[in-house]
């Protein structure tokens, strides 16, 4: 009875769960962040058989590039992991597994193996969301309204946005609170407020009757590496307020 054909299982890394990614046979994580499956044989080889394992894209890496299996060692875990790159295209590939004949059990020889299909969900839109109807009206001397700021994507530890005036507009109104510390879950933090709309409070100053000012929101800190959130300083939204 000649061998049964490996067989391609589909599992999900602990790192894949955690970011709440699409765990599929078509879609694995996200950019910088690896996802994992198993390759398993279904029957006992009577000697090594090696597995190459090859992506058809530059851009979607597997490790390890060989699998080695022995009658005592019938599964391999992959890892999938996708370059970072500067567009926001999501990027696919086909990884395919191929029986090493010189390396492998005679049963192996030229025995074909399912190919996986892969799809790279890419994190270069990661920002904030202003909630609110522009432009945003506050009375003078003391008058004050809210909108709210929530993240687009979940971040892998804890992102800090400022909010402060741009430019020549600083006195003219006051923002609290003026930092957000928005959170995926993870780090210590038990619960996660990334997609929770946070209130910001904007309040006149007296005598800015008449003055536009613009409220400009910026990535301002990182708590853990986060490739999606990594540029601080980078500008997220902007927001303008008409003082009546």
């Amino acid at each position: 009875v000649g061998p049964l054909s490996p067989s391609v299982v589909y599992e999900a890394g602990r790192r894949v769960e955690e970011r709440n990614d699409r765990v599929e046979p078509s879609g694995f994580g996200k950019e910088k962040f690896p996802s994992f499956y198993t390759v398993r044989l279904d029957a006992k080889p009577t000697s090594e058989v090696v597995i190459e394992v090859k992506s058809d894209n530059t851009k979607v890496i597997v490790e390890p590039s060989e699998l080695t299996f022995t009658p005592s060692k019938l599964s391999h875990r992959v890892e999938v992991l996708a370059a970072a790159d500067a567009d926001k295209d999501d990027e696919k590939a086909t990884i395919t597994h191929t029986v090493i004949a010189a390396r492998s059990a005679n049963e192996y020889d030229g025995l074909r193996i399912a190919s996986l299909d892969v799809t790279v969900d890419d994190n270069d839109n990661a920002g904030a969301t202003l909630i609110v109807s522009e432009p945003l009206v506050v009375s003078e001397d003391g008058g004050t309204t809210t909108y709210w700021v929530v993240l687009d994507t979940r971040p892998d530890g804890t992102v800090g946005i400022s909010i402060e005036p741009g430019s020549g507009d600083q006195g003219k109104v006051k923002v609290e609170p003026s930092w957000l510390y928005l959170s995926g879950g993870y780090h210590g933090r038990i619960w996660p407020d990334w997609d929770m709309p946070q209130a910001i409070t904007v309040t006149a100053e007296d005598g800015a009757a008449g003055d536009t000012v613009t409220l400009i929101h910026r990535i301002a800190d990182i708590n853990a590496a986060d490739w999606d959130y990594a540029l601080e300083g980078t500008e997220v939204g902007r927001l303008t307020v008409r003082v009546e």
